[in-house]
């Protein structure tokens, strides 16, 4: 393991045929502990792309640390052409405490870039990574899962923006064989999570969920990295047919679950519908009960198409998202 401060590492001096292990320090807090990343790096002898792959950007999610580690050790220079690099864990702070945002600023490390050098712990983090990772990157993927609170399917996502990275973009996604591929429409510049800020630098990018429980999927680890694996044979990286079953859907519609269906009562939440389950204008997706069983709300899907999301933890309170629906997909937006 090779200490540096993050200020000083480079993704373009890797050293060919070389694979390393970093500990990047981003921050030092009142005391003098340093807040550092893990970031294992893999250089082919053969130039290509760079290709980013982060995990942990919320602490509670568990697959894409462990897809990355499994990854990396399998990977050799020998059998790539150019650079993989891997940040197992981006969120520490909420990672050592499992929890989505940092228990140090309260902050959500996908709702803060560009971040701030001079901001606080998860504007750092931000920062940096967006400066020495995903600026200089050909392409990103971020490996997340639905945190603790909430479920969601198995798959890869990617906005629609136009541009000269529109086609590889899809390409990639695609490939990477998730059980459910979901097209969002075309964000505005400026975005705070990791793959709009990366789109907004031109760079494309992807990313994947999956449903959370605090005990890590070995099922949608071999997925991640199966999908990581196919993603490089797209991009030129690594020889081989793609691996691993196609999507059964494909789904269009907003990837912004806190602008999904919201509660308007506060209690205890009760689902009726499962995840992927298709439902039409209406049709009842769960109540809110108060504690003495008396439901206080009926919550109704506000338009049809498949369940892509849903609240697991029962209690709620009011404007608490509950669930994403999301339409069938049937032509990429011109």
């Amino acid at each position: 393991m090779q200490r540096r401060n993050i200020r000083d590492f480079d993704i373009h001096g890797l050293i060919p045929e070389k694979k390393v292990n970093y500990s990047l320090c981003v921050a030092r807090g009142p005391a003098g502990t340093s807040t550092e990343l893990t970031v294992l790096s893999v250089k082919g002898k053969e130039p290509g792309s760079i290709l980013v792959v982060i995990g942990g950007v919320h602490g509670d999610e568990f697959e894409g640390p462990a897809a990355i580690m499994r990854l990396f050790k399998s990977l050799e220079p020998s059998t790539i052409r150019g650079t993989v690099v891997g940040i197992v864990v981006a969120n520490v702070p909420a990672f050592e405490a499992g929890t989505r945002n940092s228990p140090v600023d309260g902050l959500n490390l996908a709702r803060v870039f560009p971040g701030d050098p001079f901001g606080s712990l998860t504007k750092q983090i931000a920062y940096w990574i967006g400066e020495r990772f995903i600026k200089p990157a050909d392409f990103l993927i971020d490996l997340h899962s639905s945190g603790s609170d909430m479920e969601m399917a198995q798959l890869c996502g990617y906005y629609t923006n136009p541009g000269p990275a529109a086609l590889l973009r899809r390409q990639v996604a695609e490939a990477f064989y998730a059980n459910v591929l979901w097209a969002h429409p075309p964000h505005n510049p400026g975005g705070t999570a990791t793959i709009t800020f990366a789109s907004d630098h031109n760079v494309p990018a992807i990313y994947t969920e999956c449903s959370a429980t605090r005990c890590v999927s070995s099922r949608d680890v071999d997925a991640y990295e199966r999908g990581v694996r196919n993603s490089m044979r797209v991009l030129g990286m690594l020889p081989g047919e793609l691996e691993g079953p196609q999507h059964s859907l494909y789904l269009y519609g907003s990837g912004n679950w806190e602008r999904g269906v919201l509660t308007e009562t506060s209690g205890y939440f009760v689902p009726t519908c499962e995840l992927l389950d298709y439902v039409h204008t209406g049709d009842l997706l769960g109540t809110v009960c108060d504690l003495t069983g008396e439901v206080v709300e009926e919550i109704r899907a506000p338009q049809s198409g498949y369940i892509i999301l849903r609240r697991t933890l029962p209690s709620v309170s009011m404007g608490t998202p509950v669930a994403v629906i999301a339409a069938e997909y049937s032509s990429e937006p011109s």
